[in-house]
């Protein structure tokens, strides 16, 4: 479980939820959501947080949180 009430394979509502939020980044301006087959990116301001979906396309594989962190790290 995560802090958030999810699995590390699924992203809970929860969490979701808290990111389109902008108070979760102390911001005053509206957060936009951008989805891709492979991620959510959050912008808020001048800046961007993206997060990765579980997902495996064979292509691209993030199924797993350590496939997504070792993707993140590179």
């Amino acid at each position: 479980m995560t802090p958030f009430g999810g699995t590390h394979d699924h992203p809970p509502a929860a969490l979701l939820k808290a990111l389109r939020d902008p108070a979760f980044y102390a911001a005053d301006g509206p957060v936009e959501v951008r989805e891709t087959h492979a991620s959510l990116v959050f912008l808020v301001g001048a800046d961007a947080y993206k997060l990765k979906k579980p997902v495996d396309f064979g292509f691209l594989d993030y199924s797993t949180l350590a496939r997504r962190r070792l993707m993140c790290r590179r």
